[in-house]
């Protein structure tokens, strides 16, 4: 019986090493039929390349992003025909698993290991004759203007002619937007971020960059929340724009959103700076009684409800901020006396009051 046992050990021992040469062997099959599949497709793309149309594109990805959602991305844009393909490829030459953030430009002829190797380049490479461009939270289209020009794009007042009178009809979040004398259009819909654009950019290359930004953030949730509070999702950024004027802070700006909330429903004026400073065109932290009576549609201490328009281009916090309010119950906020960029919020005047004199008495 023993030297049978040995005998079936030794079968069932040999047996399994038959059976994973086999498995190695075709592993290596697929692998050198993969490979080879891959680079005579490389070389058949390369001439189709050459010969062919230029089906040049920018493929722009705006955070690092993992193998597989790049592969989607790609797929979308006509970059690639098959993603799993392109994993697939991207595995079996242990290409990297995170790709940089930036603008490629492409060629919907390129092969899937061309491709690769452009978005393996980087960001130096691929980004190679654009320009950077930061725009932050909570500018208006003036500040960006003004920012374009000193970066020597063009005139301030050729951005802002822009924003007036191209045509962005493509964009459906902007059809409902009322057009009203003394209001921008597309103000609170340039979406802030970091941009990369040609070198010699036009104000369009920028506009619609910003706005295919905003409707790529754009959550169709939001609509209905906004719809289930009452308000249009225009009027829900020009709250959002309002918050982002008035705090810097994240953990503050759900407690502004419910302060302007709980005052539009009570009928009291909002009575928020920086309303008053867009329509002054000022940024100073301290506003004067001359100041705060300016006869504007944007000055929300003379006139009730919302300003007319957003006063700034909010980030995605702020938007956030207005369709979700802070569970609280406060009616107002004063700039916190011990901390100049905090804000100390209260439900009362007498409360509010005596912060405002504490406020003034810090400034003596």
């Amino acid at each position: 019986m023993k030297p049978n046992k040995a005998s079936n050990v030794i079968s069932y021992i040999l047996g399994m090493a038959f059976n994973l040469a086999i498995l190695a062997l075709v592993a290596f099959a697929v692998y050198w039929f993969a490979n080879w599949g891959f680079a005579r497709g490389g070389d058949f793309a390369a001439e189709m390349l050459a010969e062919g149309e230029d089906y040049e594109f920018e493929f722009v990805l705006e955070e690092d992003t993992p193998r597989a959602d790049a592969a989607l991305l790609l797929y979308n844009a006509g970059a690639i025909n098959n993603p799993w393909l392109f994993r697939l490829e991207m595995f079996l030459k242990n290409s990297t698993r995170v790709f940089r953030a930036g603008t490629y430009t492409l060629n919907r002829n390129m092969t899937n290991t061309e491709v690769n190797a452009t978005l393996r380049a980087g960001q130096s490479a691929a980004l190679a004759g654009h320009h950077e461009i930061r725009v932050r939270e909570g500018w208006s289209i003036r500040d960006m203007a003004i920012y374009f020009e000193y970066r020597e794009f063009f005139p301030a007042e050729d951005f802002i002619y822009y924003t007036q009178t191209g045509d962005f009809s493509s964009f459906r979040f902007l059809r409902d937007v009322p057009e009203l004398p003394g209001r921008n259009r597309l103000e609170g819909y340039l979406f802030p971020d970091t941009y990369w654009i040609p070198l010699e950019p036009t104000p369009r290359d920028i506009i619609i960059r910003m706005l295919n930004q905003f409707e790529e953030i754009m959550e169709g949730p939001w609509l209905d929340r906004a719809d289930e509070l009452g308000f249009t999702f225009d009027e829900m950024i020009i709250m959002a724009s309002i918050i982002e004027g008035e705090t810097g802070h994240p953990d503050e700006r759900p407690m502004v959103s419910q302060v302007i909330h709980r005052r539009l429903r009570e009928g009291m004026r909002l009575q928020m700076d920086a309303t008053v400073q867009y329509a002054l065109d000022v940024h100073r932290s301290r506003l004067t009684h001359a100041d705060l009576r300016v006869d504007s549609p944007y000055n929300t201490h003379e006139n009730y409800g919302l300003s007319i328009g957003p006063i700034g281009n909010p980030g995605r916090a702020s938007i956030e901020a207005a369709l979700f309010p802070s569970n609280t119950n406060y009616l107002f906020f004063v700039v916190d006396y011990r901390d100049h960029t905090r804000h100390v919020f209260t439900a009362t005047y007498p409360e509010h009051n005596a912060y405002v004199q504490r406020y003034f008495a810090s400034l003596e």
